[in-house]
């Protein structure tokens, strides 16, 4: 029996959710059933994990992927995807991220791929763009969604913007969540490296410092709270850590200096070890202006941390609200902070919510539940009676 040839698009190779997710569906891809390529931007994680697999994941690197729109180099990236795809006759091609999304769909579209799938880690179309903006890129979606086989969202928060915007067809929309492997279960090793007790309150994130994820809120949040300790007896020091990097890392070493907050919130940078660094975080937090269904939350989960968020995008299909964690609305700061204290305030509290994030994460959001439904996308149609027909390449 042929192999089944499926290529992955992705614009950026740098340590993000999309990337973590490609890795994941292409590792558990069996190697007998599928041949897989991944083409995205050259020079970061991705591509190196890739090229450890046992499966041999063929890998190109496309120096003109780029996140920001540039006419000249969209045109090289598009043109670069096409007469790949024309050359290598892929029966599937699943694009991830805004721009690989738009140009990898209609790239596979001309070159006559058979099944075109595409995997939505948040739209890119948000209220803090301007109306141009917004109008340019639904327009592109829309051009993207006519020539998809089908739009996978992680979240059903996605699928119904997807459909108000009218982005593709109704029938064309599904949700796969997304799902990941537990990591290892150790601790100690942040604390060890920031010489911080075991009594001592660590909050945390696992975020781009980007506007997206707001990183100066909550760098603000940090100062309130650390200028204000409100802290029992006998309560330890209250202590702030930020890992990820991004264009507003300057801004964030410039609030930290300026509001004497040194030694009490850490940049760590990025790490590919978050997810075992986020098991010595007492609270999880992310204060995203919007989002798909953000992996860091579910390492957070798996962790047994009690998460307090942003409630946009799938966030509130992650985070149940005084179960497992405390929803916010629009950024606002006395709802942070209070939220934040009452769980400092409460032992008991952060280890019950955590134990029920841990179980919801285990029960919803598992690596191969993901897997599973990917490779039934990958393997199978759907006709109009809802009839299933399992595709065979011989």
């Amino acid at each position: 029996m042929a192999l089944l040839k499926v290529l992955h698009v992705i614009t950026l190779s740098e340590l993000g959710g999309a990337q973590k997710v490609v890795y994941h569906i292409v590792a558990g891809l069996p190697a007998e059933q599928f041949e897989v390529t991944v083409a995205c931007a050259p020079g970061g994680e991705l591509v190196n994990w890739l090229k450890v697999l046992p499966q041999g994941i063929h890998v190109v690197e496309i120096p003109e992927m780029k996140r920001n729109i540039s006419p000249l180099n969209d045109f090289k990236a598009l043109w670069k995807l096409y007469s790949l795809m024309k050359k290598e006759a892929f029966h599937i091609v699943h694009c991830h991220s805004s721009k690989a999304g738009i140009l990898g769909r209609l790239a596979a579209w001309l070159a006559g791929v058979p099944k075109i799938y595409f995997t939505v880690h948040g739209w890119g179309i948000n209220e803090y763009q301007s109306r141009p903006v917004r109008f340019f890129y639904k327009w592109a979606e829309r051009l993207a969604g006519a020539v998809s086989t089908k739009v996978v969202c992680v979240s059903e928060s996605d699928l119904a913007k997807g459909r108000s915007l009218r982005l593709a067809a109704d029938g064309k929309f599904c949700v796969i969540y997304n799902g990941l492997p537990e990591s290892q279960k150790r601790e100690g090793i942040l604390r060890g490296e920031l010489d911080i007790k075991g009594e001592d309150i660590i909050i945390g994130t696992v975020a781009r410092l980007a506007p997206q994820k707001a990183p100066l809120f909550l760098l603000e949040l940090a100062r309130r709270m650390i200028t204000r300790p409100d802290r029992g007896p006998g309560e330890g020091q209250l202590y702030f850590v930020l890992i990820g990097d991004g264009p507003l890392r300057s801004e964030c070493e410039e609030f930290i200096a300026g509001s004497g907050l040194n030694g009490r919130v850490f940049l760590l940078g990025a790490r590919e070890e978050a997810a075992e660094l986020i098991r010595d975080f007492d609270i999880f937090v992310l204060f995203s202006r919007w989002e798909g269904l953000p992996l860091t939350i579910i390492e957070a989960m798996q962790a047994g941390c009690p998460v307090v968020a942003n409630a946009v995008g799938g966030v509130g299909e992650l985070v149940v609200h005084q179960k497992t964690g405390c929803l916010i609305n629009e950024l606002d700061l006395k709802a942070a902070e209070k939220a934040l204290r009452d769980l400092i305030s409460s032992r008991d509290k952060r280890l019950s919510m955590g134990e029920l994030g841990r179980q919801r994460a285990e029960n919803l959001f598992s690596i191969n539940e993901m897997r599973k439904k990917y490779i039934e996308l990958y393997l199978c149609i759907r006709l109009g009676n809802n009839a299933i027909i399992r595709i065979i390449y011989w």
